[in-house]
Protein backbone atom coordinates (compact mmCIF):
# COMPACT_ATOMS: atom_id res chain seq x y z
CA UNK A 1 0.00 0.00 0.00
CA UNK A 2 1.37 3.59 -0.86
CA UNK A 3 1.18 6.66 1.36
CA UNK A 4 1.33 10.52 0.98
CA UNK A 5 4.13 12.54 2.34
CA UNK A 6 6.64 15.35 2.16
CA UNK A 7 10.54 14.42 2.22
CA UNK A 8 13.34 16.64 2.50
CA UNK A 9 16.20 15.23 1.18
CA UNK A 10 19.60 14.48 3.20
CA UNK A 11 21.60 12.84 1.28
CA UNK A 12 22.49 10.21 -1.47
CA UNK A 13 25.00 7.99 -2.44
CA UNK A 14 25.38 5.66 -5.81
CA UNK A 15 23.89 2.36 -5.88
CA UNK A 16 24.52 -0.08 -8.58
CA UNK A 17 24.80 1.04 -12.19
CA UNK A 18 22.08 3.62 -12.25
CA UNK A 19 20.53 3.83 -9.28
CA UNK A 20 20.67 5.82 -5.74
CA UNK A 21 19.77 5.40 -2.28
CA UNK A 22 18.51 8.14 -0.63
CA UNK A 23 17.90 9.23 2.94
CA UNK A 24 14.88 11.67 3.14
CA UNK A 25 13.42 13.07 6.32
CA UNK A 26 9.50 12.76 5.75
CA UNK A 27 6.85 14.52 7.36
CA UNK A 28 4.82 11.17 8.21
CA UNK A 29 7.67 8.67 8.69
CA UNK A 30 11.19 10.41 9.92
CA UNK A 31 13.73 9.68 8.35
CA UNK A 32 13.98 7.12 5.45
CA UNK A 33 16.10 5.58 2.97
CA UNK A 34 14.64 5.16 -0.46
CA UNK A 35 16.23 3.28 -3.45
CA UNK A 36 15.87 4.97 -6.65
CA UNK A 37 16.19 2.43 -9.57
CA UNK A 38 17.80 3.92 -13.02
CA UNK A 39 17.28 7.56 -11.88
CA UNK A 40 21.00 7.93 -13.19
CA UNK A 41 20.07 7.17 -17.00
CA UNK A 42 19.93 9.99 -19.06
CA UNK A 43 15.76 10.55 -18.24
CA UNK A 44 15.86 9.27 -14.88
CA UNK A 45 14.89 12.71 -13.17
CA UNK A 46 17.83 12.69 -10.75
CA UNK A 47 17.56 16.56 -9.83
CA UNK A 48 14.25 15.85 -7.87
CA UNK A 49 17.07 13.75 -5.09
CA UNK A 50 19.59 16.94 -4.66
CA UNK A 51 20.32 17.72 -1.29
CA UNK A 52 17.51 19.92 0.51
CA UNK A 53 15.28 19.58 -1.98
CA UNK A 54 11.50 19.50 -1.00
CA UNK A 55 9.32 16.79 -2.41
CA UNK A 56 5.80 15.22 -2.77
CA UNK A 57 6.14 12.17 -2.56
CA UNK A 58 3.57 8.65 -2.70
CA UNK A 59 5.80 5.97 -1.13
CA UNK A 60 5.78 2.27 -0.27
CA UNK A 61 6.36 2.25 3.41
CA UNK A 62 6.80 -0.93 5.32
CA UNK A 63 8.03 -1.41 9.04
CA UNK A 64 11.24 -3.26 9.63
CA UNK A 65 12.86 -2.80 6.05
CA UNK A 66 16.08 -0.61 5.90
CA UNK A 67 15.08 0.01 2.18
CA UNK A 68 11.80 1.75 1.06
CA UNK A 69 10.78 2.32 -2.76
CA UNK A 70 9.10 5.30 -4.10
CA UNK A 71 5.80 5.41 -6.01
CA UNK A 72 6.14 8.85 -7.33
CA UNK A 73 7.50 12.31 -6.70
CA UNK A 74 7.73 15.92 -7.86
CA UNK A 75 8.77 19.03 -6.27
CA UNK A 76 6.74 20.73 -3.52
CA UNK A 77 8.79 23.65 -3.18
CA UNK A 78 11.48 25.21 -6.20
CA UNK A 79 14.56 27.24 -4.85
CA UNK A 80 15.37 30.53 -6.93
CA UNK A 81 18.35 31.29 -5.43
CA UNK A 82 20.15 28.42 -3.17
CA UNK A 83 21.76 26.89 -5.68
CA UNK A 84 23.31 29.65 -7.59
CA UNK A 85 24.47 32.09 -4.33
CA UNK A 86 27.73 30.67 -3.02
CA UNK A 87 26.70 31.75 -0.03
CA UNK A 88 23.26 30.36 0.41
CA UNK A 89 24.94 27.52 -0.95
CA UNK A 90 27.11 26.99 1.73
CA UNK A 91 25.01 27.61 4.07
CA UNK A 92 22.51 24.50 2.66
CA UNK A 93 25.93 22.37 2.63
CA UNK A 94 26.35 22.77 6.09
CA UNK A 95 22.74 22.39 7.60
CA UNK A 96 22.31 18.97 5.30
CA UNK A 97 25.80 17.72 7.38
CA UNK A 98 24.05 18.63 10.44
CA UNK A 99 20.80 17.08 9.81
CA UNK A 100 22.30 14.17 8.62
CA UNK A 101 23.82 14.08 11.90
CA UNK A 102 20.78 14.94 14.03
CA UNK A 103 17.74 12.97 12.11
CA UNK A 104 18.15 9.09 12.32
CA UNK A 105 15.20 8.27 13.91
CA UNK A 106 12.39 6.50 11.87
CA UNK A 107 9.60 8.78 14.46
CA UNK A 108 7.48 11.35 12.64
CA UNK A 109 7.97 14.86 13.82
CA UNK A 110 5.52 16.87 12.08
CA UNK A 111 6.76 20.23 14.19
CA UNK A 112 10.32 19.62 13.23
CA UNK A 113 9.77 18.76 9.50
CA UNK A 114 7.54 22.28 9.06
CA UNK A 115 10.12 24.13 10.55
CA UNK A 116 12.68 23.20 8.35
CA UNK A 117 10.95 23.48 5.48
CA UNK A 118 10.01 27.09 6.42
CA UNK A 119 13.75 27.46 7.23
CA UNK A 120 15.20 26.71 4.08
CA UNK A 121 12.18 29.21 2.08
CA UNK A 122 13.49 31.73 4.18
CA UNK A 123 16.82 31.23 3.33
CA UNK A 124 15.74 30.74 -0.40
CA UNK A 125 13.17 33.73 -0.78
CA UNK A 126 15.54 36.15 1.59
CA UNK A 127 18.72 39.02 1.57
CA UNK A 128 21.52 36.52 3.08
CA UNK A 129 21.69 36.51 6.38
CA UNK A 130 25.71 35.75 7.85
CA UNK A 131 24.16 34.80 10.93
CA UNK A 132 21.62 32.43 9.74
CA UNK A 133 23.22 29.12 10.48
CA UNK A 134 23.87 30.36 14.10
CA UNK A 135 19.85 30.89 14.31
CA UNK A 136 19.37 27.83 12.97
CA UNK A 137 21.51 25.75 15.29
CA UNK A 138 19.47 27.35 18.42
CA UNK A 139 16.20 26.94 16.92
CA UNK A 140 17.04 23.19 15.87
CA UNK A 141 18.13 22.59 19.16
CA UNK A 142 15.03 23.20 20.67
CA UNK A 143 13.13 20.87 18.92
CA UNK A 144 15.67 18.05 19.09
CA UNK A 145 15.05 18.68 23.00
CA UNK A 146 18.53 19.72 24.28
CA UNK A 147 18.22 23.44 24.50
CA UNK A 148 19.87 25.25 27.34
CA UNK A 149 18.75 27.12 30.15
CA UNK A 150 19.77 30.51 29.51
CA UNK A 151 17.89 32.41 32.21
CA UNK A 152 21.17 34.96 32.51
CA UNK A 153 24.32 35.35 31.92
CA UNK A 154 25.76 37.87 34.52
CA UNK A 155 27.89 34.03 35.57
CA UNK A 156 31.37 33.38 34.85
CA UNK A 157 31.03 30.61 32.77
CA UNK A 158 28.64 28.87 30.29
CA UNK A 159 28.61 25.05 31.08
CA UNK A 160 28.14 23.26 27.41
CA UNK A 161 28.08 20.09 29.30
CA UNK A 162 24.91 21.28 31.73
CA UNK A 163 23.68 23.72 29.18
CA UNK A 164 23.66 26.03 31.79
CA UNK A 165 25.60 29.56 33.23
CA UNK A 166 27.70 28.95 36.49
CA UNK A 167 30.48 30.44 38.53
CA UNK A 168 32.08 26.54 38.79
CA UNK A 169 34.06 25.40 36.14
CA UNK A 170 36.04 22.76 38.29
CA UNK A 171 33.64 19.74 37.21
CA UNK A 172 35.01 19.04 33.59
CA UNK A 173 36.09 20.78 30.99
CA UNK A 174 32.94 21.97 28.70
CA UNK A 175 33.27 25.62 29.68
CA UNK A 176 33.54 28.90 27.69
CA UNK A 177 33.61 32.33 29.11
CA UNK A 178 31.55 34.37 26.28
CA UNK A 179 29.04 33.79 27.96
CA UNK A 180 27.19 37.11 26.44
CA UNK A 181 27.15 35.88 23.03
CA UNK A 182 26.15 32.66 24.29
CA UNK A 183 23.61 34.34 25.87
CA UNK A 184 22.69 36.51 22.70
CA UNK A 185 22.87 33.82 20.32
CA UNK A 186 20.20 31.70 22.17
CA UNK A 187 18.01 34.31 22.59
CA UNK A 188 18.03 34.65 18.39
CA UNK A 189 20.22 38.10 18.71
CA UNK A 190 22.99 39.20 16.56
CA UNK A 191 26.45 37.52 17.92
CA UNK A 192 29.57 39.75 17.53
CA UNK A 193 32.34 36.89 16.93
CA UNK A 194 30.20 34.39 14.83
CA UNK A 195 33.54 31.92 14.51
CA UNK A 196 33.79 31.74 18.34
CA UNK A 197 30.06 31.07 18.68
CA UNK A 198 29.70 28.82 16.17
CA UNK A 199 32.49 26.08 17.40
CA UNK A 200 30.81 26.61 20.69
CA UNK A 201 27.40 25.26 19.49
CA UNK A 202 28.75 22.76 17.33
CA UNK A 203 30.86 21.61 20.80
CA UNK A 204 27.22 21.79 22.33
CA UNK A 205 25.78 19.81 19.78
CA UNK A 206 28.48 17.04 20.10
CA UNK A 207 27.44 16.79 24.15
CA UNK A 208 23.95 16.51 23.58
CA UNK A 209 23.90 14.46 20.20
CA UNK A 210 24.83 10.88 19.87
CA UNK A 211 27.34 10.68 17.23
CA UNK A 212 27.62 13.90 16.26
CA UNK A 213 31.63 14.37 15.59
CA UNK A 214 33.39 16.65 13.15
CA UNK A 215 31.64 19.12 10.61
CA UNK A 216 33.61 18.94 7.67
CA UNK A 217 31.69 21.83 6.33
CA UNK A 218 32.34 23.97 9.00
CA UNK A 219 35.79 24.85 7.34
CA UNK A 220 34.41 25.48 3.80
CA UNK A 221 31.17 27.81 5.27
CA UNK A 222 33.64 30.12 7.36
CA UNK A 223 35.99 30.63 4.38
CA UNK A 224 33.11 31.60 2.39
CA UNK A 225 31.70 33.83 4.92
CA UNK A 226 34.89 35.30 5.74
CA UNK A 227 34.31 35.09 9.24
Amino acid sequence: MHQQTKGIVLSKIKYAESSIICKIYTSEFGTQSYIINGVRKKKGNSGYYQVLNQLDLNVYNKNGKDLQRIKEVKMSAVYSSIPFDIYKSSIALFISEILNKCLKEEVNNKDLFNFLEAELIVLDNNDFDSQFHIRFLVTLSQYLGISPNIDSYKLKYFDLLNGQFTNDNSQHKHFTENTKDVFLAFNHRKVKNKREILSILLEYYSLHIDGFNTIKSKDVLEKVLNS
